[in-house]
Formats: structure tokens, sequence, C-alpha cells
């Protein structure tokens, strides 16, 4: 038996992928896109109050070559100049989106996401506003943070419509995530955006920085208990008078730390509200150092007039 070479093989099954792909291209679908969308010419010293899609989620049905086609142009965005709105409560409808598609035939619109967007005037303003920082941070065993996470700018300067502003009194980062750190970390973090409101940022990047090292433990002997509030013709006597704390913390910031650097105290109203005859005492102690443990945990006591 002759066997086909395999030249023509091959070209048989081009020839046929292609007669399936032109048939099926040539039928109807419906697909999903998500179409950039702004408003143009805006007049100086005014903002958009309204809320404003930075896209339009469009719904379209058409023949696969002509929404191929559509979804291939670099045209594929929605531009109104505020101009072209009609008179008086301003807005973009389904049909004025429907007609920009009409010069394209054989594409119709079924469905719009807002289905309009209103558009009001207001004065441009600025506000200065705190930055929000937004992070997951996991540290490597034996690592830990020393200090608060510093950001720079600690602020950002908002532009808007005045009456939108009124209204924000924080911008947050994107969310970012620093995993098994173990040392210190110096990153750009951008700025959140608007999903719905235009205003511009003064900046787009914030510089964080978190400070790591290496954890230890360490011991602090003798620590004096402070008693707070107590009544003029009273005496607090704490038994015993002093405690041992373990605390934990980066290495160096630990041998730096001295005994006096913490402060320990007992609120005399609460030996008041007691009724089980021991205290535990509040420990203040130095950002990022960590009280892992108190001997002993409670302090006995014993109130007696003033002499």
């Amino acid at each position: 038996m002759k066997r086909t070479p395999a030249h023509i093989i091959i070209v048989s099954a081009i020839f046929g992928i292609l007669i399936w792909v032109s048939v099926s291209m040539s039928e109807q679908y419906q697909i999903a896109v998500s179409v950039p969308f702004s408003i143009d010419n805006i007049p100086e010293g005014k903002s958009i109050r309204t809320p404003v899609p930075q896209a339009l989620q469009l719904k379209l049905r058409g023949d696969g070559w002509r929404l191929a086609s559509l979804l291939a142009g670099a045209d594929m965005q929605m531009h109104f100049p505020l101009q072209s709105l009609r008179s008086g409560k301003k807005a973009i409808t389904f049909s004025d989106v429907a007609e920009r598609l009409a010069n394209r035939p054989g594409i119709q619109l079924l469905d719009m996401v807002p289905d309009s967007v209103f558009v009001e005037l207001d004065r441009t303003g600025h506000r200065k506003v705190a930055v929000v920082l937004d992070y997951t941070v996991s540290f490597r065993e034996g690592y830990g943070q020393v200090g608060p996470t510093t950001v720079i700018p600690e602020s950002v300067t908002v532009t808007g419509a005045e009456t939108l502003l009124r209204t924000i009194d924080s911008w947050s980062t994107v969310h970012g995530v620093f995993d098994n750190l173990k040392a210190p970390i110096e990153t750009d973090l951008r700025l959140a955006s608007s999903p719905i409101y235009l205003v511009s940022l003064s900046t787009s990047t914030v510089h964080l920085r978190i400070n790591v090292e290496p954890f230890a433990e360490k011991v602090f002997s003798g620590l004096p208990v402070e008693i707070r509030s107590v009544a003029p013709n009273r005496e607090v006597i704490l038994i015993p008078p002093k405690i041992e704390i373990v605390t934990r913390g980066g290495i160096k910031q630990l041998s730096n730390t001295a005994p006096s650097d913490f402060h320990i105290t007992v609120d005399y109203r609460m030996i008041l509200a007691d009724t089980t005859g021991v205290i535990e005492p509040d420990i203040a102690a130095p950002s990022g150092i960590q009280v892992v443990s108190r001997r002993p945990e409670r302090l006995q006591y014993v109130v007696r007039r003033r002499l």
C-alpha cells in the first residue's frame, strides 16, 4: 500500500483547522470586557465630585471575527468630553455608550455596569492626610522587629472636589507582604488608587523601613513596684516589694536597656476592688521590648492605716 507523503498530511490538517476556525469565528458570541473610561476637558479649578469608575464593564454580542478585532484594537476605551454630555444633570447612560459602539457594525451592547454615570462638579481643593500602612510581616525563627515601622512621607496631599475631600481622613497603601525576615528591610510601597473617585495624590509611593534584629532574652531582677493613687491616710505593703521579669527583644536594644527603663506599678483602686488578696502589677516596658514572664505573677498586699 502506497503511503501518503507527510507534507500532504500536514497541509491537509492545517487547511482543515483553518476551515474550522473560519466557521467558528463566524458564529455569534457574547463576551464581557472591562473598558477604560474617562471624562475629559474638565474646566480649570473644577473637579468631579460624583463617583466615576475607572472602567465600564460591558457585555457585548457579535460574530467572532468582529469581537476579536474589537479586543485587539488599541482604541478599546471610552473618553467622554464634558461638553458632549447632555445639558442639565450631566450623565453617561447605556444609550450613550451604545451610540459610541454603533460605528462598529455587528457589535451589539447588551449590558453595562454601572448602567449610568452621573457627573457633578465642585471646586478643586487640596487636603493633607496621614498615610496608613497596610502590610503583614513574619520573621525567621530567632528574629523580630525592633522599634516602630517608619514611613516617609507620613502624609500625602489629596487633590479633588472640596466636598469629597471632607470625607477623607487618611490614605492607605496597597497591601504589602514581607515574609521570613532576618534583616532590616527598606522598600517602596504604592499608595492605593481610588476605584470610583477622581482624585490625585502628591506622590504615588511611600518608603517604609522595618528594623529587624536577632532576638534574645534577658532577665531583670529586683525591680521595685510602685503603688499609685494611695489614699493619704493609708499605707500599702506588697509581698514581695520587688519582682523579676524575663524580656525578649533585639540583641542591640536589650544590651542598651537598663532596669530603670521599666516601670512596674499597682493602682490602689485595683486593690480596693480586689477580693482575692493578691494583685497583678502593670509593667510598662520600652517600645520593642516584650515581657515574656514575671516572677512572681501576683503580689500579696497588706493595707493599713498610716501612722
